[in-house]
């Protein structure tokens, strides 16, 4: 009985909403030639039927919808999550009704939250990210929704024009009475890469046309500047001159969609879970986003339905009446259905609306109830039942790995110096370095990219042409170069953090020496955490010298100059190298541990000196663990060890020694203090952490030398404090060395720290 008063109340209280409009468009044969086979094409055409008619057989329904987010800024130690949330909610969906929603649980995290909790104008619900629950007669596609982008319908007429089909696999369902139920794979392939297209795979039960399983990526990326009209003419009018080339593209990808339903009953296709994967990019700043939904269907009423009082008919007995209740007012019909479900869970629940939408909710008069609701689901980065699981992810990225998409539109793109994020740059070797870059989209996936710089100090030109295949799997590139280069090629030294302290201060970390040669590289995709590298080159190293010594702090000063620049080994070199960095842990108030391994295998010989040629190894590990000592989330005490050893074997080019100081290594100590084939570090931080901030006491020691000349009493050690933004984002430590003549007082900022 509370049931069927409950059900009568909310369909008092729902206001009438928009539902999917039906699909009018006549219907139009799908063309064989975009069609691999007949079977694709009738499958194809028993989609598009089922696709073009409203469905309207469900009148109401019930479900558990639990849901989940989050928010990463992409850097290249670690993800930060700046954003997550966990949800839960029941929702009573009627048809021609607005839903009522009750709100079980939630909880969030993002800078500055524990700061607005403590004001008064805070308010739970302003945060809840759930919009409406899945429309029946909505596109199955789009897990019942509109389109959040607008894309081309692969089951619209016309749209064998735009996409090729083909099958694939069939998949079987075992429903809960035995029977089974089968559905084909119609694979989609956009016929032409395109931001407003897909590609994937559809799984239609090939009877009705139901849509049982789908997943989908964008055919490509979508660049404002390049295919929003509007941005375009902006840009050409010159709006845009004075933002950086480091906040530039703005970029959006769907990555991956997978949307799954279930046959609920034998009697309507319902849905049962949905995975987007997403990536929004300005310039060097990368946002990865993922967001997972699963409903548990808990009832549902089918428009054709008898009500109770016919199924008693039916059966020769006599109904219990219906208690009829009538409202006065819309507050007060949800002031009931909030009381009787208060009765039901033993929670007080109330009547409420958001302040920010004015969307109605029903919801705990006890607001932090909702924060340690049992029915929440653990944060994204945690596999549960009910959600995809990361084999099943993975299985997916492969699956839209095989399916082709048509030839990108050529095009050629050139930036240079203001416009790039690193066609700008200063260093001891070069001065400032101005350079250009052009890239070509050209088909079969392949982009080529031509760059080139000019130092005005030492006046030698540099260039690269890099050729490059990239997938959802991984990214090949086949480069050839005469270039600068770093000893330590992913320390920076020729970015901006470097070049702004040789240009302003006077301290340059790198030590640089000039390659010409070709080299083929496997590394992730170009959305994807760098996480590993495997190349193999060729090339002929020289020694570079100093060629300018300036810097503002010194432009007076006519007795300063740069320290010299190390004295590279003419060689021609040819080998492997592989780099791989691992990370566990995701949870910024939990342990996380990650690790880089490097090796690298090589011949060299010098130009003119014949002979045979010498062969080397080197291999270096780091491992760094961050603990938390006391407190909880954001807040509290944590510390980080880190430890670090390599060596080599063999006799290696002065080029590939190992070097010790700066921010990285050694903190208190000029870069390149020390050098040697081999060298070991640790080092330990204390961190007080708050929310938005954390203050920092730390220690260093390391050495470099040869392999077999290590002492305990050639250590240096370094001890400082520092500060950080945002979980390590943005550091500044102050370090004094401890030992050894070379130590000072030394004040260094610095992006992406472990702390």
């Amino acid at each position: 009985m509370q049931a069927v008063r409950l059900a009568g109340a909310v369909a008092w209280v729902a206001l009438a909403g928009a539902s999917a409009a039906p699909r009018l468009e006549a219907q139009v044969a799908t063309s064989a030639s975009a069609c691999a086979g007949e079977t694709a094409r009738e499958l194809h055409a028993a989609a598009q039927r089922s696709w073009r008619e409203l469905d309207e057989s469900i009148a109401r329904y019930s479900a558990l919808i639990r849901q989940r987010m989050a928010v990463r800024l992409r850097a290249p130690l670690r993800d930060r999550i700046i954003y997550r949330s966990e949800t839960a909610v029941r929702s009573f969906w009627q048809r021609e009704h607005e839903a009522v929603t009750q709100v079980l649980g939630m909880r969030s995290a993002y800078p500055g939250r524990e700061t607005a909790v403590r004001s008064d104008e805070f308010d739970w619900l302003d945060e809840l990210p759930f919009e409406e629950p899945f429309e029946p007669g909505g596109d199955y596609l789009f897990f019942g929704m509109m389109s959040p982008y607008p894309v081309a319908h692969p089951l619209a007429p016309g749209s064998d024009s735009l996409y090729r089909f083909g099958t694939g696999d069939t998949l079987t369902l075992s429903l809960p009475g035995g029977e089974r139920l089968r559905a084909i794979r119609l694979d989609v392939s956009a016929r032409q890469a395109d931001p407003r297209r897909i590609s994937g795979a559809l799984w239609i039960e090939p009877e009705s046309g139901a849509l049982v399983r789908a997943v989908y990526r964008l055919s490509r990326t979508f660049d404002a500047m390049r295919d929003d009209p509007e941005v375009r003419r902006e840009e050409e009018g010159g709006a845009f001159r004075f933002v950086p080339g480091l906040l530039r593209p703005w970029t959006f990808d769907l990555s991956l969609v997978a949307v799954d339903y279930s046959f609920w009953e034998h009697r309507a296709w319902l849905p049962r879970r949905m995975r987007i994967e997403a990536h929004l990019r300005a310039g060097i700043l990368n946002f990865p986003v993922s967001m997972e939904t699963w409903y548990e269907i808990e009832s549902v009423t089918l428009k054709d339905e008898k009500n109770p009082a016919q199924v008693a008919a039916d059966l020769g007995t006599e109904a219990s009446p219906l208690e009829h209740v009538h409202f006065g007012s819309r507050e007060e019909a949800l002031s009931f259905v909030a009381r009787i479900l208060g009765e039901g869970e033993g929670v007080a629940y109330e009547s409420t609306s958001s302040r920010l939408d004015g969307k109605r909710l029903i919801a705990p008069v006890e607001r932090e109830l909702v924060a340690v609701s049992p029915v929440l689901p653990p944060p994204i980065w945690q596999e549960t039942a009910g959600f995809l699981s990361e084999d099943e992810v993975e299985r997916i990225r492969r699956l839209l790995n095989t399916i082709t998409v048509g030839a990108e539109v050529a095009t050629a793109a050139i930036t240079w110096g203001w416009g790039g994020h690193d066609l700008l740059r200063y260093n001891r070797v070069e001065g400032p370095a101005v350079g250009v870059r052009a890239e070509f989209a050209l088909p079969r996936g392949f982009r080529a990219r031509a760059s080139g710089f000019l130092g005005i100090a030492d006046l030698g030109p540099k260039a690269r042409l890099d050729l490059v295949r990239s997938s959802l799997l991984r990214s090949v590139q086949l480069s050839a170069f005469h270039e600068l280069r770093s000893t330590d090629s992913r320390a920076g030294h020729l970015g901006l953090g470097n070049s702004l302290n040789a240009l302003l201060w006077g301290r340059d970390g790198g030590q640089y020496y000039r390659a010409r040669g070709a080299s083929l590289a496997w590394r992730p995709p170009p959305l994807a955490r760098a996480s590993y590298s495997f190349s193999v080159y060729a090339e002929r190293q020289s020694a570079a010298a100093n060629a300018t010594s300036f810097s503002v702090l010194h432009a007076f000063d006519s007795d300063w100059d740069f320290p010299a620049n190390l004295v590279a080994d003419t060689a021609d070199e040819w080998g492997a190298e592989l780099w791989l960095a691992p990370l566990w842990g995701h949870d910024p108030g939990a342990s996380r541990l990650d690790a880089e391994l490097f090796v690298r295998a090589a011949l060299w010989r010098t130009p003119d000196g014949g002979g045979d040629p010498t062969f080397y190894q080197q291999a270096s590990a780091r491992i760094t663990a961050v603990l938390p000592v006391a407190g909880d989330g954001w807040r509290g005490w944590r510390m980080a060890l880190e430890g670090a050893v390599g060596t080599t074997w063999g006799d290696a080019p002065a080029q590939r020694s190992w070097f010790l100081g700066g921010r990285r290594t050694l903190r208190g100590y000029p870069p390149s203090v020390r050098k040697g084939l081999s060298y070991l570090r640790g080092r330990i931080e204390v961190a007080r952490t708050y929310e938005l901030a954390s203050l920092i006491a730390f220690g260093d020691a390391g050495w470099a030398g040869e392999g077999d000349g290590f002492e305990v009493n050639g250590l240096l050690y370094g001890a400082g404090v520092g500060g950080s933004f945002l979980d390590g984002l943005i550091r500044l430590d102050l370090s004094r060395g401890l030992t050894g003549s070379e130590g000072q007082f030394r004040v260094e900022a610095y992006l992406d720290a472990p702390l």
